[in-house]
């Protein structure tokens, strides 16, 4: 157990406590051993304390799945509980920062609060960066279907009426600008919840099989 004080208050770091690494530095872990420079990653990095050593702490990072070596100087205790839109302070999804709320767009207003996004801006900055349309892809659009014409989506095979019954959308890769092909919103919500990643599908696939058995 590591004792120091913060901000007037004594806090107690131990194993497997949460803590926020706040200057984004320290000796990461290449193969169980830290390397001897000293290297950056984002600040505010929340992590978990899986060792302590004499001058170091050996920090899991939960963003980035990553081990490395910081000073104690340079980390302070948390309570994972005690953060979100509730709280002074939110953890980002995708970075996993501890971040103040305006950090984090808004999603909801209402008269009693406002409902942050779970991802920060700067995330969302780099999610939303898209390949420009390709030659392809505006060529392509000229055959989507037309309102009131019947559609059948070629991942559910569910047929509807478009612009009825569903609303169509251009599926598009993300990496070249092109268009796979129109797939109807509730199929093109699914990719996007799995980021349009192929190794993310067929884990899901492979857990759904795992668990059938």
């Amino acid at each position: 157990m590591l004792k120091r004080h913060w901000e007037g208050f004594m806090m107690e770091i131990g194993l497997d406590t949460w803590v926020c690494c706040l200057q984004g530095k320290g000796y990461l872990h290449d193969n169980g051993f830290a390397l001897n420079r000293e290297r950056h990653f984002k600040k505010n990095s929340v992590g978990i304390v899986k060792d302590i050593e004499d001058e170091f702490l050996t920090v899991w990072l939960i963003g980035t799945d990553e081990t490395w070596d910081i000073l104690p100087a340079d980390v302070v205790l948390i309570d994972i509980l005690q953060t979100g839109d509730k709280h002074e302070k939110k953890i980002c999804n995708i970075c996993h920062c501890l971040l103040p709320p305006e950090s984090f767009p808004p999603n909801q207003k209402n008269p009693q609060a406002i409902t942050r996004r779970s991802t920060c801006k700067t995330c969302r900055i780099s999610m939303d960066q898209k390949v420009p349309k390709s030659k392809q892809a505006k060529e392509f659009e000229k055959n989507k279907p037309t309102d009131g014409t019947p559609f059948k989506c070629p991942i559910c095979q569910k047929v509807s009426i478009t612009g009825v019954t569903v609303k169509v959308m251009a599926d598009y890769n993300y990496r070249t600008g092109n268009i796979r092909d129109f797939i109807c919103d509730s199929c093109n919500t699914g990719l996007g919840r799995f980021t349009n990643g192929r190794d993310c599908l067929e884990d899901a696939l492979n857990y759904i099989r795992e668990r059938e058995k």
